[in-house]
């Protein structure tokens, strides 16, 4: 029942993402991944080489992309940083896309109410935090994120 899968990290939460990805790749039935992670600064991207070769040589199982907070603004700070989320060449909508949040807090969190406040069903919604557990969630943040997701079901469901 799941079409696409969509991992989200903050930091070195990349660690896990790329272990699974690289299991998941040999797999001819697992779904396709889009893989986003996220970095305060250029110089703190790790796996960058790994994961360009692991898409290069799956291109139709791996996409991923990077965001570079202090560039950019964090993932959910802007619709135009959410094109990375929605900015996706596998199909797949609410409720066939898997989602697992892997890092801060505060984004696992955010990311987290966004997607439930899109209709994403509770069981495709993952989740691994690893600090910041008591921020705040920033409810215009949770709001460009629902709009995002439910964007890109729209999408999806034309195609």
């Amino acid at each position: 029942s799941t079409k696409r899968v969509v991992l989200i990290s903050t930091g070195v939460g990349v660690g896990p993402c790329v272990g699974a990805i690289e299991k998941a790749v040999q797999l001819g039935s697992f779904p396709p991944i889009d893989l986003i992670s996220s970095y305060r600064t250029k110089e703190e991207v790790i796996y960058e080489e790994h994961l360009d070769a692991l898409q290069n040589e799956h291109p139709e199982r791996l996409a991923w992309k990077k965001v570079i907070t202090n560039e950019q603004g964090r993932l959910s700070a802007s619709s135009d940083n959410l094109k990375a989320l929605t900015d996706t060449k596998f199909g797949g909508g609410v409720d066939d896309t898997h989602y697992h949040l892997i890092g801060n807090g505060q984004m696992v969190s955010e990311f987290k109410a966004g997607l439930q406040k899109a209709g994403v069903p509770e069981e495709k919604i993952t989740v691994e935090m690893y600090f910041n557990h008591k921020a705040e969630v920033n409810v215009e943040a949770v709001g460009r994120i629902a709009s995002a997701v439910m964007e890109t079901e729209a999408v999806s469901v034309a195609r």
